[in-house]
């Protein structure tokens, strides 16, 4: 593994299961108890109506996909709801991992590429401020890579292209760290080193024994 540090000039994560914590069932689960219906039911409607690929790729603004899940669901929820059923799978990020990426990017550019979407962020936004004291997540990054901001969405190649592209790095000096099969296999097939991330297994443990 060492060999492949040589090469390494920029560090790429993934933000959900990667820096936050998350557990998708537990959004399936919220939209559940508001609108009757079972979670693999709310689960496959969103999976029929594209919810999250719109969403993410910036399809829909915010209030749009709120209309949508109203429609999608079939039940008048107002705004809050929708928003805290959405954020409920957002949990923890443990501050050893806010410490591991304050100390790594003395050595490397560090980014962060992720499919998410407006409503996510601002709660995100919300708890690096009151739980960490960060005021702005974005700042412990070189640059941080949005889908719903750029109109693009992992695993399509064109994404892992604008990061090249934006950031000046070749495919094989970057290292990029995500929990999905898909990502990673598109990442690869760009020439991008990647580690997956088997939850709750952590990045800090991993990169320690790497870089």
């Amino acid at each position: 593994m060492s060999s492949m540090a040589a090469d390494i000039k920029a560090v790429v994560f993934d933000f959900g299961n990667v820096i936050i914590n998350i557990d998708l069932e537990r959004t399936f689960r919220a939209f559940a108890d508001l609108t009757f219906k079972s979670p693999a039911r709310v689960k496959s409607l969103f999976a029929e109506a594209g919810i999250f690929h719109k969403y993410e790729t910036g399809f829909y603004s915010d209030d749009e996909f709120r209309d949508v899940v109203r429609q999608t669901l079939s039940y008048p929820l107002n705004d809050q709801e929708i928003d805290e059923a959405w954020n409920a799978l957002l949990l923890d990020v443990p501050s050893e991992r806010l410490v591991y990426l304050e100390n790594l990017r003395f050595t490397y550019p560090i980014y962060l590429l992720s499919n998410t979407n407006a409503i996510h962020i601002e709660k995100c936004q919300q708890y690096f401020r009151t739980r960490h004291n960060v005021q702005d997540f974005r700042k412990l990054f070189n640059r941080v890579f949005l889908s719903y901001e750029m109109g693009l969405w992992k695993p399509d190649y064109k994404i892992y292209q604008k990061v090249l592209d934006e950031t000046g790095f070749k495919a094989g000096e970057i290292l990029f760290l995500d929990d999905s099969q898909d990502n990673i296999d598109a990442a690869k097939d760009m020439g991008i080193n990647c580690i997956k991330i088997n939850p709750p297994e952590s990045f800090t443990d991993i990169l320690g024994k790497i870089l």
